[in-house]
């Protein structure tokens, strides 16, 4: 015998009889032995002494004890539990018989109904286990015994005492409990919390290995499986078994979701859809059960349409859509709209101002936003669909861009700097992570999240955020910025915007792999997708508009042509649409024309300065305060328009290109700076504000993209923000020596630079704390950053007179009068007014301090409406079809 064995056999010579070992897994040896008090047989299991030292001695006998109150005809008992020796032991009934797995080794597969009665005998013990609070961890085929026509549960001796004693313990040694064929996403991604979803995905797994064979996901190593688990779909039972009955494979695929909400909530519930017929007239249920009828003709219809060589990646990928079809009832595609009211007292332009502010529960049923509350305070807002009213979510002052976690019971939000996570019930909010910025982000049922980051997607585990991945560009097409990340139903691909250095023109539709790491930019124009719904993805165009298509997610590209599904959806930052859709096809979008009014405002009230609505950003009141520059949306294109007072005449300054945007003023008044698109890579163009001249450059470079730029109120100086990895601040001669020098160049974030009207002053925001903040420096230097901003700010723009400096804060305009002798030093902040007006769509002011400093030039947006759409895929597949008649 081995060491072990003769350990144990001396230790427990007045109780046992060591006869012979059984066999080995990868937590015990098994011993049979003989009781010699009763006279009968009996197998003891003897944990591996890494496992044993893991648990440790004292807890782990405590807690099995348990296990022996668990009394049920398909659960094989606990008989003794003790250490001898330095070793822990527990005691079960010898079968005589054979593990399912020796049955399936010998007969594979088994009969239907022998399959579906020992799923129903194991369902039927594990939900009274359950009910006792112990999950077993480790269900599979060598943990059933079979005995007298009867399965019956083995090694519940480890489940409860590891799940209670040693859980963290096993992980620090990387022990793991659970085997890969049977292992449910949650279990192979490391979650600490497991509940009976874990063990009734195993189950199904099981008995999808009785019907087929095979367990679901195969592989030649445990990486390569995990990652089926993680990512791939199982082969449909039935495509495998065409006899198998349609409740059982409706069960089977329920069982084995990737999500746990979406899988049966109990075992019970497991075993009664064995043999109740599924509710293929839900959405869900459609997607999820096995194929009806109608879907096995689309099968075997199958290989005649994959002949067809040239169309053979898009039958593939619309195949999914006609199975979803055919699982609904005639009646089911009506469509049902209506408009959420904000609660009163609670303002929603935000819902435009900012980026994609607005999230859906993956069920749909629960609306997520931010908004400025009465108190001029930004926070969430939860809105279930079957109540009236939306609700402040405690806890969430100042977060925006939400989005919810896969089980959808709680939020991940973001606010100066940090990326925190909230129940729906309020309360306080937990650190995910610290990032600096953020442009978009998404949480895949795998338990990752996805981040746009200082331009660039990042990744990482919600539970361990400080192992973060980057993703690389695609060097081919020269890509520079990766916004709006989202996660496809796989939980492996990310759909995201990828811009190539230039205007919305050239922002397309790319995927991020998390299994490869590697990103794949398509030849798709897109500004980002809003989701995925049975293989159609759906995005949206810089025509405000949103288009579904048909898209392959082992080729990462589009299988299809794309066709319109919904216009009219408002834009945010850089253009993405702002709209949510959840797994079950419901979607939520914001609808207006995207249009704004100048006005002058203070903390006693508005009054228009420009007659009519446009789509303006970025107003420039002149040196002389005579005129305004203001960028100009119409359609795709952008440009700079001026605006006289006195005639109250407005005429295009600039054309060219497709933006050019953000105008600022040369000292003398003669001359309008902006940023422009036309050539190569953005540049600061300048041209005559009396057309005597062309448009000419001013700052360009082939190389490089310039997004800003100020001159100094003596006119001699420029001041640019270049677009390196991070965003740096440079300043160069406009005469005589004109080499550039750096005003700003750090690993932050640095944006928005202003001079004081006597030059010797340089604010701007700056992400170097963790946080974006106003910060104001000597310029040209040297000297410290002085902090303006003390909870987050942006957009700063000084007054005329220099003793003031504005900022955008938190939902507030704030004002901070500063003194410069004997040192520049902050002597008052004080909220100015409700920040309630369109902000900067990129990174500029977008707002302008009157000449006489009394007032602010703002941007009052038009009222958007968010549309609820409930069912929305049954009109996403007529038009997707080419019926727009309804």
């Amino acid at each position: 015998m081995s060491d072990a064995a003769t350990r144990l056999s001396a230790a427990l010579a007045d109780r046992y009889r060591i006869e012979r070992e059984l066999g080995q897994g990868g937590m015990a040896t098994v011993y049979l032995a003989h009781d010699l008090k009763h006279d009968r047989k009996v197998a003891i299991k003897v944990l591996h002494p890494d496992l044993a030292a893991a648990l440790g001695a004292q807890r782990f006998l405590s807690e099995i004890k348990t296990t022996a109150a668990l009394q049920h005809p398909h659960i094989l008992p606990l008989h003794d539990s003790g250490e001898a020796d330095g070793l822990l032991f527990y005691v079960m009934p010898y079968v005589e018989g054979e593990s399912l797995r020796d049955r399936l080794n010998r007969e594979k597969p088994l009969p239907i109904e022998d399959a579906e009665g020992i799923a129903r005998e194991v369902a039927d013990a594990l939900d009274y286990a359950h009910r006792h609070g112990v999950i077993h961890r480790d269900i599979k085929p060598e943990n059933i015994l079979l005995h007298d026509r009867r399965a019956l549960v083995a090694d519940f001796g480890i489940a409860l005492a590891v799940q209670s004693a040693g859980g963290e313990r096993m992980t620090q040694t990387g022990l793991s409990l659970g085997t890969p064929h049977y292992m449910s996403p949650e279990q192979a991604m490391g979650e600490k919390q497991i509940d009976a979803r874990s063990d009734v995905y195993a189950l199904g797994a099981v008995l999808y290995e009785m019907l087929t064979g095979d367990p679901p996901f195969t592989g030649s190593t445990v990486q390569a499986i995990v990652a089926k688990v993680m990512s791939a779909e199982p082969e449909p039972v039935t495509m495998l078994r065409k006899n198998t009955p349609e409740p059982v494979a409706y069960a089977v695929h329920r069982a084995l979701e990737k999500l746990p909400a979406d899988r049966f909530g109990t075992a019970a519930e497991f075993a009664a859809a064995l043999s109740a017929p599924p509710q293929h007239g839900s959405a869900a249920a459609g997607r999820r059960g096995a194929p009806q009828a109608a879907d096995r003709r689309t099968m075997l219809r199958l290989p005649a349409i994959i002949a067809l060589a040239a169309v053979a990646v898009a039958a593939v990928a619309f195949a999914a859509y006609e199975r979803n079809a055919a699982g609904r009832a005639a009646g089911d595609d009506a469509v049902l709209r209506f408009t959420l009211e904000p609660p009163p007292g609670v303002d929603p332009v935000v819902f435009r101002q900012s980026q994609l502010n607005v999230a859906l529960s993956p069920d749909g049923k629960v609306l997520v936003f931010a908004a400025l509350g009465g108190d001029g305070t930004q926070r969430l807002y939860a809105r279930r669909m079957d109540a009236l009213n939306a609700r402040p979510l405690s806890g969430t002052e100042g977060g925006e861009q939400p989005f919810f976690s896969p089980d959808g019971q709680s939020v991940a939000f973001w606010v100066a700097g940090r990326l925190l996570q909230v129940g729906l019930a309020g309360g306080t909010p937990q650190r995910i992570a610290d990032l600096p910025n953020m442009t978009g982000a998404t949480w895949t049922k795998r338990g990752i999240i996805v981040a746009s980051v200082d331009n660039r997607l990042v990744w990482f585990r919600a539970n361990d955020a400080a192992k973060q991945h980057t993703a690389p560009l695609d060097a081919a097409s020269q890509e520079d910025l990766q916004y709006y990340p989202v996660a496809l139903p796989d939980g492996d691909h990310i759909v995201y915007a990828s811009w190539a250095g230039g205007g919305l023109e050239t922002v397309h539709l790319a995927v991020l792999s998390l299994s490869s790491g590697k990103v794949h930019r398509t030849a798709t124009p897109g500004l980002g997708a809003v989701g995925m719904l049975d293989g159609m993805l759906v995005y949206g165009t810089s025509g405000a508009e949103l288009v579904a298509a048909p898209f392959d997610t082992k080729a990462e590209a589009l299988a299809g042509p794309g066709r319109p599904v919904l216009t009219d959806v408002a834009q945010g930052n850089r253009g993405v649409e702002l709209a949510a859709l959840s797994h079950t096809g419901t979607l939520v979008y914001a609808t207006g024309t995207g249009q704004s009014a100048l006005v002058l405002a203070d903390s006693a009230g508005e009054t228009p300065l420009v007659p009519g609505a446009r789509e303006y950003s970025f107003p420039r009141y002149s040196p002389d305060g005579q005129r305004l520059a203001v960028s100009i949306s119409t359609g795709a294109t952008r440009d700079v328009w001026l605006y006289d007072f006195a005639t109250k005449g407005l005429r295009r300054l600039t054309s060219g290109g497709t933006v050019n945007e953000r105008p600022e003023w040369t000292p003398d008044g003669t001359r309008v700076l902006f940023r422009s698109d036309r050539g190569p890579r953005s540049a600061i163009w300048w041209q005559p504000v009396d057309a005597s001249a062309p448009p000419s450059a001013l700052q360009a470079d082939p190389r490089a993209a310039y997004y800003e730029g100020i001159i100094s109120s003596d006119g001699r100086t420029l001041v640019y923000q270049v677009d390196t990895s991070t965003a740096d601040l440079y300043y160069r001669a406009l005469r005589g020596d004109t080499t550039p020098h750096a005003a700003v160049s750090d690993p932050a974030q640095d944006f928005e630079a202003r001079l004081s009207p006597d030059g010797h002053w340089l604010a701007y925001q700056t992400d170097q704390s963790g946080t974006m903040q106003v910060v104001v420096q000597a310029f040209p230097g040297p000297g410290p950053r002085i902090p303006i901003s003390t909870d987050g700010g942006t957009e700063p723009v000084w007054s005329r007179d220099g003793r003031r400096l504005f900022y955008r804060g938190s939902g507030q305009f704030v004002v901070v009068t500063v003194s410069t002798t004997p040192s520049f030093h902050v002597v008052s902040r004080a909220n100015f007014m409700a920040d309630r007006y369109v902000s900067a769509p990129a990174p500029h002011a977008n707002y302008d301090v009157s000449p006489d400093g009394k007032r602010l030039l703002v941007l009052k947006g038009d009222t958007q409406r968010l549309v609820v759409v409930h069912d929305w895929w049954s009109e996403v597949r007529r038009r997707a079809m080419g019926d727009t008649t309804r």
